[in-house]
């Protein structure tokens, strides 16, 4: 049979608030690389996308991130008590049925999905797709659909769903939709995670992944729930994807998606930025997932110098010893301090280093946050704030389903962030913004002074 084209596709969000801080959807990239080597024609309909040419222009800063495009929709019945604005971020619906009405008839469709509570923007997308190809089927993958799988099929209703990295169910989901037998078993190397970015219709950034998984078990993260192993590419190869992205795209800016960067950094970080700073100065790179604390010494952090990092964001979580021996043992306060302090020795400055604190996990007190948010504030960095999104299946997911007033087992709408689902009742949204406020007030002075 011959192939035809695939589309990919990246759903609407639906929430409260979402912000791109250098998001793209990476694994419906990765795909698009797979499908060319197996000889389909895979496109691209990015629902976030802001540089289509019939949407408002794009709001972001500097360095390529910024605001979604927005649009008020109504709360969902579940949220119809909270009293803040809901929104479906992302183009307006004319302009994907437009793109969708535009395309050639897809032999599948792939529709990626993230956090388990924007699943109404994807039925709202899935809708839309069945409204234009009807026949066509419809493959359901990504986080949720990996999380609450059931959740999925009933409230999204996919052809097929499928679970965990795409690589693994790729091709057996699509053979059994259309028929097309994979021509070479060897191209689903796991090792290669190199996105297609000229699906994207602009290229900002370079999204990149080094690795995937991580080690560590912290009791509040999916990650070894998503990806079973951790697994690490060759660094000629990362180098080679980065010359490309430049020289092909003319980016300067990276984006880093791994989840554990720094694990081993002598044998791996830290000779890749070097071979980075020799051969391709004037990169900068930008971490949104967070680096671990524990392995920034002396040696990372002036690596991480020479080669460029820009924005730089730790995860620290807490500044509690004692929350970290229950949840992983990820780093102790004493390797936070360190790794600050390496950072500014290597010369980064305060507002380049941030750092995640993790805010209404079950029985968190106002007291703790206010010690977290000085410590960072004392160690020469600046707060940012996490708001705890219970993830089903991880170890703290229990702790969360007592502390929780909402059921959180029974709808994924309960598990948004914005409700501070597991929060002690006294760690409100007044409190949070009031602990934001000092942090902006603290900074402020310290430029002044």
């Amino acid at each position: 049979m011959k192939r035809s084209n695939i589309l990919l596709v990246n759903p609407w969000i639906h929430d409260f608030a979402a912000y791109d801080l250098w998001a793209r959807p990476m694994g419906l990239l990765v795909l698009g690389t797979r499908l060319r080597q197996q000889g389909w024609e895979p496109r691209l309909l990015d629902c976030l996308d802001h540089d289509h040419p019939a949407a408002a222009p794009a709001r972001l800063k500097d360095h390529a991130h910024g605001r979604f495009l927005r649009s008020p929709i109504p709360r969902p019945a579940p949220l119809k008590h909270v009293e803040r604005a809901y929104a479906r971020y992302g183009l307006d619906p004319e302009i994907v049925l437009s793109d969708l009405q535009s395309m050639p008839v897809p032999a599948a469709v792939l529709v990626t999905s993230l956090m388990t509570y924007w699943y109404p923007g994807v039925q709202e997308t899935v809708g839309l797709i069945r409204e234009s190809f009807p026949g066509v089927p419809i493959i359901l993958g990504g986080i949720y659909a990996s999380l609450l799988p059931d959740h999925a099929r009933q409230h999204v209703g996919p052809d097929e769903l499928v679970t965990g990295p795409g690589e693994s169910w790729l091709f057996p989901a699509l053979f059994k939709m259309t028929g097309v037998s994979p021509r070479d078993e060897r191209t689903s190397n796991d090792l290669e995670f190199r996105p297609a970015l000229d699906l994207m219709r602009r290229v900002r950034f370079l999204p990149l992944l080094t690795s995937r998984g991580c080690p560590y078990r912290c009791s509040y993260c999916a990650s070894h729930q998503l990806v079973g192993r951790f697994l690490r590419r060759k660094i000629p190869d990362i180098l080679e994807e980065i010359e490309h992205a430049r020289l092909r795209h003319g980016v300067y800016d990276i984006a880093l998606y791994d989840d554990a960067f720094l694990i081993d950094s002598r044998k791996y970080a830290i000779p890749l930025l070097q071979a980075v700073a020799d051969k391709m100065p004037g990169l900068r790179w930008h971490t949104p997932n967070g680096l671990h604390a524990a392995a920034i010494d002396p040696l990372v952090a002036k690596a991480m110098k020479m080669a460029g990092f820009e924005t730089i964001r730790i995860g620290l979580e807490s500044a509690s010893d004692e929350f970290h021996v229950s949840t992983g043992g990820k780093v102790e306060l004493r390797n936070f301090f360190a790794a600050v302090r390496n950072l500014h020795e290597a010369g980064f400055a305060r507002e380049q280093i941030g750092v995640y604190l993790l805010v209404g996990v079950p029985a968190q007190s106002r007291a703790q946050i206010e010690r977290d948010v000085e410590l960072v504030l004392e160690a020469g960095a600046i707060p940012k704030l996490a708001e705890y999104s219970p993830i089903p299946g991880t170890a703290m997911w229990r702790d969360a389903m007592r502390a929780s007033p909402y059921p959180i087992d029974r709808e994924p709408l309960y598990q948004n962030c914005t409700l501070l689902p597991a929060a002690q009742p006294q760690v409100d949204w007044a409190f949070l913004q009031k602990t934001r406020q000092r942090i902006r007030e603290s900074l402020e002075s310290d430029v002044r002074s």
